[in-house]
């Protein structure tokens, strides 16, 4: 699985924030992804965030078992 992790620095509080979004699209870029992590100051993360880094992180995920299946 891809998830779009975006980390926002908060340099009042002097801490990080980081946002994490599943099955993101591929070929992002900083053109595409830097306009919404601006758009989330002050809706998701404090008005003096700001702006730190984005990345994909891949996962697998490999079941061991699965007792009770849906």
């Amino acid at each position: 699985m891809k998830r779009l992790r975006m980390k926002f620095y908060d340099p009042v509080e002097k801490k990080s924030k980081t946002i994490s979004i599943d099955g993101v699209i591929d070929g992002l870029t900083q053109d595409d992804v830097e306009p919404v992590m601006e758009g989330l100051i002050g809706v998701l993360v404090s008005d003096s965030s700001l702006v730190d880094e984005a990345s994909i992180v891949e996962t697998t995920t490999e079941e061991i078992f699965n007792l009770i299946e849906n």
